[in-house]
């Protein structure tokens, strides 16, 4: 039930942007996030905090989309982003707060500070070199060591209701825009992770998401 209300009040937003709750074509997977400590094109999996005033240690890290295809398919060349879907992830410790800041033009229909379910307005370019989508301010109390950074794949609501995506281990999904008639399509991407930190070998494993829009064919590769 509270899926199909959430689903209700995401599509009614499609008059001003589109999200993608209103999917209903999976195109594979396209592309990765990259969470980093510093704002595309420098990316950075690892860095050094210490405690600062009030004790706290807090850290700025950012969701950041790149390796993007240019892909071919139905209404033509699949070039803009529509809309998002993800929600941060935290191990290692507990944060005291956390603080979400949109770096493009948005409407966020998201209810928790990690979780973004956004419609642009009214279309980023997402091929042809890295999208910062949205930066966290994460706060600790005290010293923290290998604080590990990612996104929480269970969160996809849209990828759990559009048939083909579930399984493909996407940690966030996306559409393309109302302008192109691409916001029913759904495309999967995969996560690198960042860490605070590391005292040892730094967990940067990837999560790969593993159904290519080649395996599916609705999109291609433009020639």
């Amino acid at each position: 039930m509270r899926r199909s209300i959430i689903a209700a009040i995401l599509v009614a937003g499609l008059v001003v942007a589109a999200v993608p709750a209103a999917a209903t074509i999976f195109g594979g997977c396209n592309g990765d996030i990259s969470m980093s400590f510093t704002a595309a094109p420098d990316l950075t999996s690892l860095t050094e905090v210490a405690p600062g005033e009030g004790g706290l240690t807090v850290v700025e890290v950012y969701a950041v989309l790149d390796g993007v295809d240019e892909l071919e398919g139905p209404r033509g060349v699949f070039l803009d982003l529509g809309g998002y879907e993800l929600e941060l992830r935290v191990s290692g410790a507990k944060a005291l707060a956390v603080e979400k800041q949109h770096l493009i033009p948005y409407r966020d229909f998201a209810g928790r500070p990690t979780q973004c379910l956004v419609g642009t307005v009214p279309g980023e370019r997402v091929v042809g070199g890295p999208l910062a989508l949205v930066k966290w301010k994460v706060m600790f109390q005290g010293e923290v060591a290998d604080v590990r950074f990612d996104l929480d794949p269970s969160g996809l609501l849209s990828c759990d209701r559009t048939e083909g995506c579930p399984g493909c281990d996407a940690s966030m999904v996306y559409v393309g825009t109302v302008d192109a008639g691409q916001e029913g399509y759904l495309f999967g991407a995969g996560c690198m992770p960042a860490v605070l930190n590391p005292t040892g070998e730094p967990d940067l494993t990837p999560a790969p998401c593993t159904v290519g829009h080649a395996d599916v064919g609705v999109y291609e590769l433009r020639d």
